[in-house]
């Protein structure tokens, strides 16, 4: 019978860690979108009539349009696929934490049956003797982009804001798609710093 149950709670455990790894190459991949999202914000605030141009030949020729594109219209589908990476972005992340704390918990059930030596992967093996280098990555992760982000999209507003000015319409819906990214980010920094740490 406790044969039975620890069969289960292995097999429990192997589809966790499988179903796991998925979500990480999700969060890589929403991760990179982001960035490239970013850059090419960059790009606008730095060259904002070039960068509009080039946008505007790419979308015209990909989608086949004849008519001219209004520039101001782009800037703002990107802020609005831009939150949209985010949001997924942070939920992954913070589900991928979540995952991890039970998977680490699934571990200690299993590892007491073996004298805490085996179904140790994610969790005291994994974090004994941790690399100063994860510690880094860690940091550039969940320190570093967030702050990035934050200064890239307010730089980007502050810019459209001067260019437009307070009477285009596009400029206050960029506005508020920049108030919900600020707010889902400080969401996911309480969420990743303040509430894993006090769980």
């Amino acid at each position: 019978m406790v044969s039975d149950k620890l069969q289960v709670l292995s097999e429990h455990y192997s589809h966790t860690f499988d179903f796991l790894q998925t979500h990480l190459k999700k969060r890589d991949h929403l991760f990179l979108s982001t960035l490239l999202l970013l850059v090419v914000m960059l790009f606008q605030i730095y060259t904002p009539a070039e960068a509009s141009n080039l946008l505007a030949q790419l979308i015209e020729k990909k989608l086949e349009v004849k008519t001219k594109i209004d520039l101001m219209y782009i800037q703002s589908i990107i802020w609005f696929v831009l939150l949209s990476v985010v949001i997924k972005y942070f939920q992954s992340v913070i589900f991928i934490e979540r995952q991890y704390n039970y998977l680490h918990a699934l571990e200690e059930q299993l590892s007491s049956e073996y004298n805490e030596t085996a179904f140790t992967r994610e969790g005291k093996s994994y974090l004994n003797n941790y690399p100063v280098f994860l510690n880094w990555a860690s940091f550039l992760y969940t320190m570093l982009f967030p702050a990035i982000l934050a200064v890239i999209i307010t730089a980007k507003i502050v810019s459209e804001h001067q260019q437009y000015g307070i009477n285009e319409v596009l400029v206050w819906f960029n506005v508020l798609i920049y108030i919900f990214i600020v707010i889902s980010l400080a969401l996911y920094l309480y969420g990743i710093h303040v509430k894993q740490k006090s769980t």
